[in-house]
């Protein structure tokens, strides 16, 4: 599994982000917050910490600036019947405190 990636963001979306690590651009789904802290990060380098979800038609990257986002996001996942998207919306509606 991917731990973090340590690249330059190259372009911010209302759902997604593109990090380059290396000459890959890697889509990064994050929460609103996320996303929202990134818009000021264009063509910054940045480490973002990655959740990487395997479905059988799908590769998908989660990233979080915020350590603690990621470890509330996994703590979200273990709760029946909330899958990454959901556990994105939910993060979605208020900042992570420490």
């Amino acid at each position: 599994m991917i731990g973090y990636l340590k690249g330059r963001l190259v372009e911010v979306t209302a759902e997604t982000a593109i990090i380059d690590v290396g000459g890959v651009g890697y889509e990064i789904l994050a929460s609103g917050n996320t996303l929202s802290d990134m818009q000021n990060l264009v063509s910054k380098e940045l480490i973002i910490w990655i959740h990487t979800h395997v479905r059988e038609d799908a590769f998908q990257l989660f990233g979080f600036i915020a350590k603690e986002e990621k470890n509330l996001f996994l703590s979200l996942l273990k709760v029946n019947g909330v899958g990454p998207k959901m556990a994105l919306s939910i993060l979605s509606g208020g900042r992570v405190q420490q």
